[in-house]
């Protein structure tokens, strides 16, 4: 029987579509993981991660990146003379 509290990457990504309403590539979410800026899976069943669903729905609403970026200093136009 699945546990319907633990989510494979495929249903992760279905999931943060269903709550934010943006599309990720399973790719973009796997190097968030990997870089630490997504919830780490919570178990593994053979080689497939496993993840907490109210982790990745507070994640989800929560997490760093939306929106413009403000670490990159913004250029000054030219003007014409």
């Amino acid at each position: 029987m699945a546990n319907t509290h633990r989510l494979t990457t495929d249903q992760v990504i279905d999931l943060i579509k269903e709550e934010t309403g943006t599309e990720m590539a399973i790719g973009t979410f796997r190097g968030y993981v990997t870089r630490g800026h997504a919830p780490a899976p919570v178990e593994k069943i053979g080689r497939t991660p496993l993840w907490k669903r109210s982790e990745i729905i507070e994640w989800a609403h929560n997490r760093p990146g939306q929106g413009a970026r403000t670490d990159i200093p913004k250029r000054k136009r030219r003007t014409a003379q």
